[in-house]
C-alpha cells in the first residue's frame, strides 16, 4: 500500500452500513457523487480485491481506499453566519428553523450560510471528542425555498433516510405553511389541483405537461387587500405554494419570481421585503418510531408585517378573523 492509500477501520457498529454509506459516514464534507467514481475504478478495496458500493461492512475484514482521497472536491461550505438553529434532535432526525435567505444546501453562488452546511461544521467540530460509534452524517430529505423560513427536517442515519424519503413519496407527512397573499380571499377553503411543469428562467408554471399536484389554501385573518392563509401542500413540487396560489389569482404579497399580471394592482406591504410565506409545521407518519410533530412560529419580519396590516385594518374597519 502506498504512502497515499488509505486503511479505514471496520467497527462492528456500522455493520449494516453499505461500503459508500460508511465512507460518506466518514467523510461527511465530501458528496456522494464524488465517492461512486472511487468504486467504479477499483480504488476501495477489502484485501487486494475491489468491493462494491453496495457490500455490506459487517461482511468485510479490511477496508481500503487506493490513492486516498484528496482528488475528491468537498462540499461548498459557505461563509460560517447566522439565520440557523435547531429546534429538535434525536437518535434519528434533526429539525431546523431557518431564516428567509438561507438555502437548505448550498447554492449556486456557494458563499452564504446553508443548513446542510451548518449541520456538516457542527458534526466536523464534535469530532474531535466523541468516539467513531456516535459519527453522523446529516442526511436532505427535504427542502424548502431558500427564501421560505421556517421548518427543514434532516435525517442521521441511512435507516431513517430511507424511511422519511419513502414518507414523503407516499405524502406521508404533513406539511403546513403561513402566507400572506395579494387580494381578498373570501372562500374559507380552496384546492388548486393543477399540473406544475418547469418554465424559464428558474420559474415553474402550471400546465397539462406538468406533475399532478394539489394545495388546500384555508383563510386565517382577511385585511382586505392582502390575506394571511394556512397552505397544505398535498404534493411536493418545486414552488408549488407559489405557483397555485398565483394561479389561485392570490399570488403571495412579495415575490419577485411570480408576480401577478400587469394588469392587476400590486399591494405595499410594510415590514417585510422578502417572500411571504413561513415553513410552520411538519407531522411525520402515524408509525414513526420517536417525536412526530414539529411546529415553529413566523419569524419577526413576517410578525411585524401581520401586526401592520392589522393596525391598517383596524383604522379602516377591522380584520376578518375565520
Amino acid at each position: 500500500m502506498s504512502s497515499e492509500d488509505r486503511e479505514l477501520s471496520t467497527p462492528q457498529f456500522f455493520k449494516d452500513y453499505t461500503v459508500i454509506e460508511y465512507l460518506a459516514l466518514l467523510f461527511p464534507d465530501l458528496p456522494r457523487r464524488g465517492l461512486r467514481p472511487l468504486f467504479a475504478d477499483g480504488k476501495v478495496r477489502s484485501g487486494k480485491l475491489p468491493v462494491s458500493p453496495r457490500a455490506r461492512l459487517g461482511d468485510l475484514d479490511q477496508l481500503s481506499v487506493v490513492g486516498g482521497l484528496d482528488g475528491i472536491e468537498p462540499m461548498a461550505m459557505g461563509t460560517e453566519g447566522s439565520g440557523v438553529g435547531i429546534l429538535h434532535e434525536d437518535g434519528q432526525v434533526v429539525v431546523l428553523v431557518k431564516d428567509s435567505g438561507v438555502p437548505v444546501i448550498p447554492d449556486r453562488q456557494k458563499e452564504a450560510e446553508s443548513c446542510l452546511a451548518f449541520l456538516l461544521r457542527r458534526e466536523l467540530r464534535q469530532r474531535e471528542d466523541k468516539p467513531v460509534e456516535e459519527y453522523i452524517r446529516p442526511r436532505v430529505v427535504h427542502r424548502i425555498d431558500r427564501l421560505t423560513s421556517g421548518l427543514v427536517i434532516f435525517a442521521k442515519t441511512p435507516v431513517a433516510e430511507r424511511k422519511l424519503s419513502a414518507s414523503f413519496e407516499a405524502r406521508q407527512v404533513s406539511k403546513e405553511y403561513l402566507a400572506i397573499v395579494l387580494g381578498d380571499m373570501a372562500a374559507a377553503r380552496k384546492t388548486i389541483s393543477v399540473p406544475i411543469e418547469t418554465g424559464r428562467k428558474g420559474r415553474m408554471r402550471w400546465g397539462p405537461a406538468g406533475k399532478s399536484s394539489e394545495t388546500v389554501f384555508e383563510a386565517v385573518e382577511r385585511f382586505g387587500t392582502f390575506t394571511l392563509v394556512r397552505a397544505r401542500p398535498l404534493s411536493g413540487r418545486t414552488h408549488q405554494i407559489r405557483v397555485h396560489a398565483l394561479a389561485a389569482g392570490f399570488p403571495l404579497a412579495v415575490d419577485s419570481l411570480y408576480r401577478p399580471s400587469a394588469t392587476g394592482t400590486w399591494g405595499q406591504l410594510q415590514g417585510i421585503d422578502r417572500l411571504t410565506l413561513h415553513a410552520r409545521s411538519l407531522e411525520l407518519p402515524g408509525d414513526w418510531e420517536g417525536e412526530r410533530r414539529f411546529s415553529c412560529e413566523p419569524p419577526e419580519d413576517f410578525s411585524r408585517a401581520l401586526d401592520e396590516l392589522r393596525r391598517g385594518a383596524a383604522a379602516s374597519g377591522g380584520a376578518s378573523v375565520e
